[in-house]
C-alpha cells in the first residue's frame, strides 16, 4: 500500500445503493428533542474490479422513555480507480485497504445515508431528525 496515495475524488464513483433493512417502530408518544444514534459499519472488496462496499448499520432510538426506533442498513458500492494504490496484501492474502480511503468512503456513504433518512423519515414520529455531522476518521472505529 502506498501510504500517502493521494485520493482524487474524481476517482471515486459512487454507483449504487441498496437499502437492505428499513424498519420504523413507532408508539403513540412523540420523540422527545434527543434521541440516541448508533452507527456502525462493514466493507467488502472485489479487487479485480476494483471495487469496494461499505454497509453502514444505523439505530436511531427515542431517549424520552418511548418505544420508538428506526433502523437501517445501506450498502453504498464504489468503483475506485487505481484501487491498487490503496492497499497492500498481507502475509494470509487479505487485503489491508488503506484507512484514510476507507475513512473517504464513510463519509461519502455517511452523508448521502444523511438525505436517504431524512427523506425515509419525513412521515414519521423522527421527521425533521437529521443525523449529525460525525468524523469519518472516528468511524473507522465502529467496524462490526
Amino acid at each position: 500500500m502506498i501510504k500517502d496515495a493521494v485520493i482524487i475524488p474524481e476517482e471515486l464513483e459512487l454507483f449504487h445503493i441498496d437499502i437492505l433493512k428499513s424498519d420504523v417502530k413507532e408508539d403513540s408518544k412523540s420523540v422527545g428533542s434527543s434521541y440516541g444514534l448508533q452507527v456502525a459499519h462493514t466493507t467488502g472488496h472485489n479487487l479485480k474490479d476494483e471495487r469496494l462496499k461499505i454497509k453502514l448499520i444505523i439505530s436511531l432510538s427515542d431517549q424520552s422513555g418511548g418505544a420508538n426506533h428506526a433502523n437501517y442498513e445501506i450498502d453504498f458500492h464504489f468503483k475506485i480507480k487505481n484501487l491498487k494504490n490503496f492497499y497492500s496484501v498481507n502475509e494470509d492474502n487479505t487485503p489491508l485497504i488503506s484507512g484514510n480511503l476507507i475513512a473517504t468512503l464513510l463519509g461519502i456513504s455517511f452523508s448521502t445515508a444523511r438525505g436517504i433518512l431524512y427523506e425515509r423519515l419525513a412521515n414519521t414520529i423522527f421527521k425533521g431528525v437529521i443525523l449529525p455531522v460525525v468524523s469519518p476518521k472516528k468511524m473507522l472505529e465502529t467496524k462490526k
